[in-house]
Order: structure tokens, then C-alpha cells, then sequence
């Protein structure tokens, strides 16, 4: 097993972000292993919305329960913990674990490749509204599957930090404050007329740009507030939230992490 285990060292880095068509080609790979004759398994835990105590303790008990759980931990502490869920397929004494971009229910443990959860999760044209932020400029929009449908994009000057002291600084904070709470307040604007026509539609809400200043939005935006239970815990990496980022960020919302993953013995 030395070869596979090569294989799947050199497959994927651990926590690399993988495209719908990469993992696609990867799970054709564990198959065509599979149907080698080598002996193969697949692992299924939900959504933290769909899992609870109960889920871990059943794998923990379960005859190839702990194997499993030895071999994620080992590739990352935050597999089993996964908000999204994760999909971990076995292959000999190698392996990867795959963390989807949206929930995943599906809860298993059995013999095979049983990848059809996954590609079915990844196929499912969702609605996801989107909004990225820093400060000076936003960027909100709405996606059907990988497709913008709407968007909106603008900027709105923000003071550089100052470092002066005395009263010129504390008269300098409270300007650039004002500058970021009107940031707030436009953006907030745009999004609320931007998503309103598709609140009956949106699956998810997906966030990104700088983390202060999307931290700071969701405090003062009172949509955001209302769609809490449908936001995506994980964060867009876009580091300017115009037009250009926009065209990449539909297939940036469909990509999963992977870790490679070893078996002792």
C-alpha cells in the first residue's frame, strides 16, 4: 500500500481548496482504485445543524469507528468538527477527507465508495446572496449556482489610520468612525434592495473581505442579522471587493478543503 499511500501524500495538501472539477477527478480516482479490487470505505458526517453528540459517539463505537477518528484528527482537529460537514473516503490504508462548501446530512460509515452524497451536493444549483467588504469599498450580489444573477458595487472614502496624538487623534478617530458607519449604512442600503426579491429564494449568505470590517458590518446591518441561521461560517478570501473578484467568487463558493489522510498497519 506504500504506493497509494504516496499517491494521496502528494494528491492534495492538507487544508488545500479544491475546485468542483478537481474533486471530481479525484473521486473518479478513488472508483477506478476501488474497483481494482483494493478494499475501500466511505465516511459520511453531517452539518453541525444536523449532528450532535449522539453522531460522534456512534462512530467512536462503531468496529472501524476509532481508525477513523485517529486518522482525521491527525490530518486536521477540525475535520469531525466541520460546520459543513464532511465526506472521508478510505482507499487501503490511504486516504482523504473532504469538507463540502454547503451542508452536507448525509451520515454513514460502510464499505465501497459511496460518493454520491457529495457529487450530488455539488451539483445543486443553490442560491446564495453574497457580500464583501472593506473599508472603502463593497461589493454585494446574488449567485444561482455558480452564475451572478444580480450585483452592485461601489466604493466610499475611508481615512487611512492616523497616528498623531492629543486631540488632532481623537478628532481624527471620531471622522474615521462617521466614515465607517456611513460604509455601513450605504452598504447595508444596497443589500437590502439588491436581496429583497430573492429572500424567498436564498439557500445561504456567504461573507468576505477584510474580517474587522465584515465583523463590523454584520453588527450594523439589520439583514444580515435576520438571515444569521443561513450564513456560512467560513469566509470568502477577497481581498478587494470589486467587479473583477465578483466573476471568481461563483466558483469560489463551490470549492472544498481536503486533507490526506494515513492509516497505521
Amino acid at each position: 500500500m506504500a504506493s497509494l499511500n504516496d499517491t494521496f501524500s502528494s494528491s492534495v495538501r492538507p487544508g488545500q481548496s479544491l475546485s468542483v472539477g478537481r474533486v471530481q477527478r479525484e473521486l473518479d480516482r478513488l472508483r477506478e482504485l476501488a474497483e481494482s479490487g483494493v478494499a475501500a470505505s466511505t465516511l459520511h458526517v453531517p452539518s453541525s445543524s444536523a449532528r450532535d453528540d449522539v453522531t460522534i459517539g456512534a462512530l467512536a463505537r462503531h468496529r472501524d469507528g476509532p481508525s477513523w477518528i485517529d486518522a482525521l484528527e491527525r490530518a486536521s482537529n477540525q475535520a469531525l468538527r466541520s460546520p459543513t460537514g464532511l465526506a472521508a473516503f478510505r482507499i487501503g490504508n490511504a486516504g482523504m477527507a473532504i469538507l463540502p462548501p454547503f451542508p452536507m446530512d448525509a451520515t454513514s460509515l460502510g464499505e465501497g465508495i459511496n460518493d454520491r452524497p457529495l457529487r450530488a451536493l455539488l451539483a445543486t444549483r443553490f442560491t446564495v446572496g453574497v457580500a464583501l467588504v472593506r473599508l472603502g469599498r463593497y461589493a454585494i450580489a446574488v449567485y444561482e449556482g455558480q452564475q451572478l444573477a444580480v450585483s452592485k458595487t461601489d466604493t466610499r472614502y475611508v481615512k487611512s489610520r492616523h497616528h498623531a496624538g492629543g486631540t488632532s487623534q481623537q478628532r481624527f478617530r471620531r471622522v474615521r468612525e462617521n466614515q465607517i458607519h456611513r460604509l455601513y449604512v450605504e452598504a447595508a442600503g444596497v443589500l437590502e434592495r439588491q436581496w429583497r426579491p430573492w429572500l424567498d429564494r436564498l439557500d445561504y449568505v456567504a461573507l468576505g473581505g477584510e474580517a474587522a470590517t465584515v465583523n463590523g458590518f454584520v453588527k450594523e446591518c439589520d439583514m444580515l442579522g435576520r438571515l444569521a441561521s443561513i450564513t456560512l461560517q467560513r469566509r470568502l478570501d477577497v481581498r478587494e471587493p470589486n467587479r473583477a473578484a465578483l466573476d471568481q467568487v461563483g466558483a469560489m463558493l463551490y470549492q472544498c478543503r481536503a486533507y490526506p489522510l494515513r492509516w497505521n498497519g
